[in-house]
C-alpha cells in the first residue's frame, strides 16, 4: 500500500498548472505541455505528446521568459499518447515562473 512521506528534495515543490512551450535541443519545432510542479531546481510537465527522451536538454518557455532544462525522466499515461515529464533546471537562479511561489508541504506517494 502507497503511504505518504516527507521528502528530502532540495527545495519543496508548488503546485501549479502553467501552459508552457518546450523546444528540443537540435530541433526547431515548438511543442504544447503544462507544469503540474514546480521548484527552483525542477519542474514536472503534463500533457506532452511528442518524442523526448531522458537526458535531452530543453528549453521551457512561460510567458516571455525561458531556461534550459534536462529530462531526468518520463511516464506515459496508459492508454493516452500524453507524457508526464521530469525535468531538471540548468539555470536555477533563473525566476523562468515569473513570481516565487509560496512553498507547500512536501509530500509524495511511496512505491513499494
Amino acid at each position: 500500500m502507497p503511504r505518504l512521506r516527507k521528502g528530502k528534495r532540495r527545495s519543496k515543490r508548488t503546485k501549479a498548472v502553467l501552459p508552457v512551450r518546450l523546444l528540443i535541443a537540435g530541433s526547431e519545432d515548438i511543442h504544447l505541455a503544462h507544469t503540474l510542479d514546480v521548484s527552483n531546481h525542477g519542474v514536472q510537465l503534463g500533457g506532452y505528446q511528442g518524442e523526448m527522451k531522458v537526458g535531452d536538454e530543453i528549453v521551457i518557455q512561460y510567458r516571455r521568459t525561458q531556461a534550459q532544462f534536462r529530462v531526468a525522466w518520463i511516464t506515459a499515461r496508459e492508454n493516452s499518447s500524453e507524457k508526464q515529464i521530469g525535468a531538471e533546471c540548468l539555470e536555477p537562479g533563473r525566476q523562468v515562473w515569473g513570481e516565487l511561489f509560496l512553498e507547500q508541504s512536501d509530500e509524495y506517494e511511496e512505491k513499494e
